[in-house]
């Protein structure tokens, strides 16, 4: 289990770092910008006194404004919500704060201002504190649903205050419970098992644990039967994966001949002006052929355990054609046509795909399309 409270902390600090700027820029009243824009003018003008003393009694007024609102704009309906939009409006201080602190004239001039900080963790502690409070409750239901609750208010109390009391302990409980099991049963190949085709193992119900996993679904995992039964847990949805088809074709053989005739031009008579002469050329051509066509359809049904109902049922179907065709002839080569050269020098494989390379493309291509599927908008 990964450890949410070292994995948000670092989450926070790239967002701040990259975006806390016009994360706040938005929520900056009138008077805030004024503030941001004396900065700039003293940055430019140092030495200008008033402007100076102009700068800091309207950080100032800023500052004041903060403490005495009796209403904030909060973020939910949820106290802690509330909090985080005080924090909110404490962040914009602190950013002017910092600003003018930046200013080394200024700051020689008048070297302490009030300094938001204290503020800004006090607020903050409490908006952790109130999710602390309410995901702690969540959790004494111990179902599936209420962790998932419980496991958002816990995430915004970590948000707020990384690492606030037992939050990382908490954390991995809400996430454990609030987990959506599914089971990924064996495969059926359809008349014969996994081993007929020449596999080791099970490799497309692995594969599917393996890729589904890596997709990161929120709150979802997928196990083999043996992965839940050796932790003695109860799957919540369950795939099953059926070929319905799954034919691998013999190599079939077919033999054909066809002749061809030209008439070309072989010389010209001594006549003025002279005629050209035409020479009729022949040939027999002889086709060997061989080719097979297999196929498959892999055949998804996910659903609930509890009350059986379908969240996906769909067939997914592919073909695999080869072919191969070698040439010979006899007559007068000038004869053929560009398409009897094509053969004449066509490369004769020996060696056809056997049944398990073919049984594995069929099967990797209609498995590609269903995780396709899946991944465009199968929901858990």
């Amino acid at each position: 289990m990964i450890r949410y409270g070292v994995l948000l902390c670092c989450i926070v600090a790239i967002c701040w770092s990259c975006g806390g700027a016009n994360r706040l820029s938005r929520y900056y009243t009138e008077e805030d910008k004024a503030v941001f824009e004396l900065v700039d003018q003293v940055k430019k003008t140092p030495a200008d006194k008033a402007l100076v003393r102009q700068l800091f009694d309207a950080y100032d007024m800023a500052f004041q404004k903060r403490e005495k609102m009796d209403q904030y704009p909060g973020l939910g309906n949820h106290l802690g919500d509330h909090y985080m939009g005080i924090a909110r409006e404490w962040e914009i201080v602190q950013k002017m704060y910092q600003a003018i602190r930046q200013l080394p004239l200024a700051d020689k001039q008048q070297p302490v201002i009030l300094d938001p900080t204290s503020r800004l963790n006090q607020v903050k502690q409490e908006a952790a504190e109130q999710y602390y409070q309410s995901g702690k409750a969540l959790l004494g239901y111990n179902t599936r649903q209420q962790a998932v609750q419980a496991l958002d208010y816990l995430e915004k109390a970590n948000k707020a205050w990384p690492g606030y009391k037992d939050l990382n302990q908490l954390l991995q409980v809400a996430a454990e419970r609030a987990v959506t099991r599914v089971l990924v049963n064996p495969v059926n190949y359809n008349r014969y098992n996994w081993s007929y085709w020449g596999f080791q193992n099970d490799w497309l119900q692995q594969q599917m644990v393996r890729d589904l996993n890596a997709r990161a679904f929120r709150n979802v995992r997928f196990f083999t039967e043996w992965e839940l039964r050796s932790q003695q847990l109860v799957p919540d949805k369950i795939v099953d994966l059926d070929f319905v088809e799954l034919f691998v074709d013999r190599v079939h053989t077919e033999r054909k001949r066809y002749d061809r005739s030209k008439s070309i031009k072989t010389g010209e008579t001594k006549s003025n002006p002279p005629q050209p002469i035409y020479t009729t050329v022949r040939a027999t051509v002889f086709v060997d052929r061989q080719y097979m066509t297999s196929y498959a359809t892999l055949e998804c049904r996910i659903y609930d355990r509890e009350n059986n109902q379908n969240i996906l049922f769909d067939r997914f179907p592919d073909r695999f054609n080869w072919v191969q065709e070698r040439a010979r002839f006899t007559g007068d080569r000038r004869a053929l046509e560009p398409s009897d050269i094509a053969l004449l020098n066509n490369r004769w494989d020996d060696r056809p795909p056997t049944r398990e390379q073919i049984a594995e493309q069929l099967i990797r291509s209609t498995y590609q399309q269903l995780l396709s599927r899946i991944n465009s908008g199968v929901s858990f």
